[in-house]
């Protein structure tokens, strides 16, 4: 069996430093990054303004822009699709959506594609063709879900691209290998996923996420909030999955959406073309501050006239 895919590129985000200490944050390694719209009182994008019309406040306190990206500035995304079992049978909300897509789209935009399940393919590197046709062969390597592995991998492949950067993915979120633990559930012990805070492991792919800069966009499907294909698991393990999606996104400045038709999937990333094709990037030096901190995030544009839409308002440091 083989599934067509039609590729298409994307937008996406600006990049960060890892940080080396797990415990202060040290104002000379690491950067948070924050993509963001202006609109006039009109309600129009505002595309023509530089470093010197903003500001950026953490936490209520000023502090120096260290980088900035006009909206000109050419994006860089990497396509992440899951090929498992779980997810095969909802990648056509995937190609219904990606003809409208392609439209939003600049010529100066950069992206490459992979699928994963329990191994990553990179079926389109970042000096692919753009539209390029592909098939997806059905292998061991799309049985099972390696879903935080996965996320590694765009991670680290994003490391070696310049400038803005980001992800979209396309999962249910069901990691093959994750932690799971043994309760009562009305007189009968079963194992269920753990809460992702109780998840070591994701919780090491959350401060990688956090680190790098580059927005996750979500494309969740067979959540317990738009289930789909049979699910051998309980509700309770849909809802943990899902939960890890939503903490991805937040914590990387980018959304999750839960479609459950073709149609669904459509207007999300017709917004996220039309958001990204007007945005700006900004990074600055966060101050000094204790591992686990959250911290507020407010950029404000010098004029009266003008509104800031941010893709994220806080960030947790590392």
């Amino acid at each position: 069996m083989r599934i067509l895919f039609a590729f298409v590129t994307a937008v996406a985000m600006s990049g960060a430093m890892l940080s080396q200490d797990p415990y202060i944050l040290r104002v000379d390694v690491p950067l948070v990054s924050v993509d963001f719209t202006v609109r006039d009182n009109s309600g129009r994008a505002v595309t023509n303004l530089g470093r010197e019309d903003f500001e950026v406040f953490d936490d209520g306190e000023p502090r120096p822009i260290q980088n900035f990206a006009p909206v000109d500035t050419p994006y860089n995304i990497l396509l992440l699709l899951d090929c498992s079992e779980s997810t095969r049978d909802r990648l056509n909300l995937m190609l219904s959506s990606m003809g409208e897509f392609s439209k939003q789209l600049r010529r100066q935009d950069h992206s490459a594609v992979a699928v994963f399940g329990t191994e990553v393919n990179l079926m389109v590197d970042w000096n692919g063709e753009k539209n390029k046709s592909f098939r997806i062969t059905e292998s061991p390597g799309c049985n099972g879900t390696n879903f935080y592995s996965g996320v590694r991998w765009a991670e680290k492949k994003l490391q070696a691209v310049r400038g803005r950067r980001g992800i979209i993915v396309f999962s249910d979120g069901v990691e093959s290998n994750v932690e799971r633990r043994a309760v009562d559930v009305g007189g009968v012990k079963v194992r269920q996923i753990v809460p992702p805070s109780e998840d070591g492991e994701f919780q090491k792919l959350l401060k990688t996420v956090r680190s790098s800069g580059a927005p996750i966009y979500v494309v969740a499907v067979d959540t317990d909030l738009n289930p789909g294909a049979e699910y051998n698991g309980s509700d309770f393990d849909l809802k943990q999955s899902r939960g890890r999606l939503e903490e991805l996104a937040r914590n990387s400045g980018g959304r999750v959406a839960f479609p459950r038709e073709a149609k669904d999937v459509v207007p999300l990333f017709l917004q996220i073309g039309k958001d990204l094709g007007v945005s700006y990037s900004l990074a600055f030096t966060p101050a000094r501050s204790k591992a686990g901190a959250s911290h507020k995030i407010e950029i404000r544009a010098r004029g009266p006239e003008y509104h800031v839409h941010q893709t994220r308002d806080t960030y947790t440091t590392n």
